[in-house]
């Protein structure tokens, strides 16, 4: 290819913020610290599983890179096409006018396989998106073993702790996610179902992740987010269709939150294509991994929309923004690569863009110590149930190790 490469302008310690309104917070330029420190600040911690297990991160995301040799990424990445390639999958298509803005999006029912060929053609204008639940727990010979294999890798964080999602029955419990994104696609602007503990793996590509991380509860937590996002609920729709209440209705155990704002709103027209980043990579693995970085972190060229930096700006604000003692950037990023395990915990909203087409695992668990107490309040929460035994589980601040079976079957007692 004849065409030339476009380099990123590093990242500067004004440029950080001072696009489209993100000036009015100079956290970053108000406190006297060092450009790696902003860096640091900026993005998401990547360690080894031993950092991690050495010292686990529970309350903000954290990468764990290379949990598994590349060589078994790869095994798994073509083992997955070759299992589940026959599948039907909705695709989602979006085009965008450059000229007026507006949007459409489109879906389509089309074998796994194909839609892998449609991702390779994506771009940030008409842009390719598949979110395939199911696949990894059907009947399709091979499935199971494939996603054995995955919750291998998933749960090596978390040693000889239970997850209570085991305890729920088959036809109620959430779902992997297989994760197909072209170049130039977004996922939904979101928050996690049941308050859960989030996984992803990423099996090809590179994905750039965007969080943004609540004040502190003194300064009102995860609250202020969903407000300043203007976010709804949206019912856990596996479970919907599966139980009913008393009434008849269907039971709905948990709801999302969503908005329907961007963080990927536009690029930047020097933002390089997939076609270059995959070059880049392949010149200076280094190189390419401290672009990317600058990329994602960088709002001038990956373009959130003007109603989500007023809304981070508010956010901002409620976390002391104007405080010359600390330093708030807007949302932290993470690069995420082939063999990456990123951990997801509750109340972070996300967003994802795919600079090159990628493949991820979503997965999600519920662990007895950080997870369990979120989840029981979450499902009482969401059905009003007034159960005085289960009532007075959910009244504990947190839930010792063997305990899970006991309390999940408590819980779904009171649903008959």
């Amino acid at each position: 290819s004849n065409r030339t490469m476009k380099s990123i302008a590093p990242l500067s310690l004004p440029l950080t913020l001072s696009i489209s309104g993100m000036e009015r917070c100079r956290a970053f330029s108000s406190f006297p610290t060092t450009q790696e420190n902003l860096r640091k600040a900026a993005l998401v911690p990547r360690l080894t599983l031993e950092e991690y297990l050495s010292s686990p991160v529970y309350k903000t995301p954290v990468l764990i890179s290379d949990v598994v040799p590349p060589e078994t990424i790869e095994a798994l990445a073509d083992k997955l096409i070759r299992t589940l390639g026959q599948e039907e999958v909705q695709m989602q298509r979006k085009t965008k006018n450059d000229e007026d803005g507006s949007k459409e999006t489109e879906i389509y029912d089309i074998p796994l396989e194909d839609s892998i060929e449609y991702m390779m053609d994506s771009s940030h204008c008409d842009s390719f998106f598949a979110f395939c639940e199911g696949l990894l727990q059907s009947s399709t010979p091979g499935s199971s073993e494939l996603s054995d294999e995955l919750r291998d890798i998933r749960e090596a964080p978390f040693p000889n702790q239970e997850d209570w999602f085991d305890y729920f029955p088959s036809d109620i419990k959430p779902t992997d996610a297989i994760i197909l994104a072209g170049a130039g696609s977004t996922s939904t602007f979101h928050r996690d179902p049941f308050e859960w503990t989030g996984t992803s793996i990423c099996l090809e590509g590179t994905k750039i992740w965007r969080f943004i991380l609540p004040p502190p509860e003194e300064k009102g937590g995860i609250d202020v987010v969903d407000e300043a996002l203007e976010s709804y609920r949206l019912d856990s729709i596996a479970w919907e269709e599966e139980e009913t209440d008393h009434s008849g209705e269907p039971l709905v155990l948990s709801a999302g939150w969503q908005s329907d704002m961007t963080l990927f709103d536009s690029i930047d027209d020097n933002f390089p294509s997939a076609f270059e980043w995959v070059t880049m990579e392949e010149d200076d693995g280094e190189v390419f991994q401290r672009e990317m970085e600058d990329a994602g972190m960088n709002p001038s060229f990956l373009r959130p929309s003007a109603e989500t930096l007023d809304s981070l700006d508010q956010i901002g604000r409620a976390k002391g923004c104007n405080d010359s003692s600390s330093v708030h950037p807007l949302f932290v990023t993470a690069i995420q690569q082939p063999g990456d395990l990123l951990i997801i915990p509750a109340h972070c909203w996300h967003q994802t863009y795919a600079p090159l087409p990628s493949v991820a695992v979503a997965s999600q668990r519920c662990g007895a110590k950080i997870d369990g107490i979120n989840v029981v309040r979450h499902i009482l929460d969401c059905t009003n149930c007034e159960n005085e035994n289960i009532l007075r589980i959910s009244k504990c601040n947190s839930f010792d190790e063997g305990v899970g079976e006991e309390v999940v079957a408590n819980l779904l007692e009171c649903f008959g």
